[in-house]
């Protein structure tokens, strides 16, 4: 039983190493009360995780803000850099005000982005609710317009862009049952664990509602706690590491089935490396039960004297 334990004790060590999440949160960073960076040099920022880029000229043209802005009321082109939700996540002072087609560069060892938070800005959400001089109301007149507000993320390794992209809707006016009809007021995740490994990654927006020039929706949102993972074998390496398992069902809700040769360690990690639960278990059939996971994506591992063996399976 010492053996046991002390082999589980250096595998949990080794992951650990292996497998590290960054939350950048901003709380670290500086500003004068109520205002947002502004650097007429166009300079790029950083946190420990990731650079973030920022245009200027003459104003802020593009990329990433970080800000302490309190405006959630005000409506129109002066309030950039407020959020509807007042404050940053769970109600910190800092969050990033932001604008598309702009790259955000993970700084090594970091190779995988495990989602943020985000939600709309005030000068957005405004635009979009009740209308303005370049921009209609959502929904129209009768309110039965399918308008929309769409985010897609997608990311780039080794300068190529990869094929995945991961979509979050701010607004969606969609639905023939008007009831059902939202724009985004507070701050949601966004999982982007299946990008699997980047090195940068750059969000695009669209909406319903394009003229002449483009987009007429103001084109402003809002993230938070920026979540990277780096990681020694990446998420889509991960199947081709050993032999696969046999489980099911899967997707899984309560429980996973699956038959074990030998006595191994189980062991099921998240999207972004975080390991969420390890048992021993014994030669034969096993029903292991998954129903406190939240829903998502899940590499499960057995390891034994025998080797490893590996499968994804996801929890819906």
């Amino acid at each position: 039983m010492k053996t046991l334990i002390t082999s589980l004790t250096l595998l949990s060590i080794s992951l650990h190493l292996n497998s590290q999440t960054v939350v950048a949160d901003f709380e670290n960073l500086t500003l004068p009360t109520n205002t947002f960076y502004l650097n007429t040099s166009g300079n790029d920022w950083q946190t420990a995780n990731a650079e973030f880029r920022y245009s200027y000229s003459g104003f802020w043209s593009g990329g990433y803000a970080y800000t302490n802005k309190k405006d959630s009321s005000t409506a129109g082109f002066s309030n950039l850099y407020g959020c509807k939700a007042l404050n940053g996540f769970n109600n910190s002072n800092y969050y990033v005000t932001a604008q598309p087609n702009e790259f955000i560069k993970l700084k090594s060892p970091a190779n995988g982005v495990s989602g943020f938070y985000i939600t709309n800005s005030t000068y957005a959400y405004k635009s979009m609710k009740s209308g303005d001089q370049f921009a209609k109301k959502f929904g129209g007149v009768s309110g039965n317009d399918p308008d929309f507000f769409k985010l897609t993320v997608r990311g780039y390794k080794n300068g190529v862009i990869k094929t995945d992209s991961v979509e979050f809707y701010l607004a969606d006016f969609r639905n023939s049952n008007n009831s059902l009809d939202y724009i985004i007021d507070n701050w949601q995740w966004v999982n982007t664990s299946s990008l699997n490994q980047v090195d940068s990654i750059i969000f695009f927006l669209y909406s319903s509602d394009v003229g002449q020039f483009g987009m007429n929706t103001p084109s402003f949102f809002c993230l938070d706690n920026f979540t990277t993972v780096s990681s020694a074998i990446g998420l889509n390496e991960w199947a081709n590491t050993s032999t696969s398992i046999k489980l099911y069902p899967n997707p899984a809700h309560n429980y996973i089935e699956l038959t074990t040769p030998n006595v191994e360690t189980l062991q099921i990690l998240a999207a972004d490396g975080r390991l969420v639960k390890e048992e021993v278990l014994r030669e034969g059939e096993h029903r292991v039960d998954v129903s406190m996971l939240p829903q998502g994506i899940y590499n499960l591992m057995l390891t034994s004297q025998a080797g490893r063996r590996a499968a994804r399976f996801i929890k819906d």
